[in-house]
């Protein structure tokens, strides 16, 4: 579901905004969204260069694409790929799951997004127009 969807986001802003805390990316981003509108909510998988694994990983974008990453603030290559989750889902699927995180809490929403997959509403339109417009 995410491979088909998944953007690419490579350049980092030269703007730290704030600072999360550390193993807190879900957290971070989520609270964010309340301080920052102007940034939107991404999961996916982020790889750094001094770790070479994929990992989960939530961050924001700005309008440009560029990633806003409270968690991971030290200077260090990271390549992000995930989707852009409307304020509305990302807000909505906290208060339903009780839970930071969209795709690692699944399970708490009785894997809903595995069944179903992503319902109308749940992706940015302006990352991703093809799902948008296909719903």
């Amino acid at each position: 579901m995410l491979l088909e969807f998944d953007k690419p986001f490579l350049k980092k802003s030269e703007s730290i905004f704030f600072v999360g805390e550390v193993r807190q990316c879900f957290k971070n981003c989520f609270q964010a969204l309340w301080d920052y509108p102007e940034f939107n909510y991404c999961e996916g998988f982020a790889i750094r260069d001094n770790m070479p694994i994929a990992l989960s990983h939530a961050w924001l974008v700005n309008d440009a694409m560029e990633v806003i990453d409270p968690t991971w603030t030290e200077e260090t290559e990271v390549a992000y790929f995930g989707v852009v989750f409307t304020r509305k889902f990302v807000m909505q699927t906290a208060a339903k799951t009780k839970c930071y995180g969209i795709l690692d809490s699944d399970y708490s929403n009785r894997h809903q997004l595995r069944r179903e997959g992503f319902s109308q509403g749940a992706l940015h339109p302006l990352f991703h127009p093809e799902f948008c417009n296909s719903n």
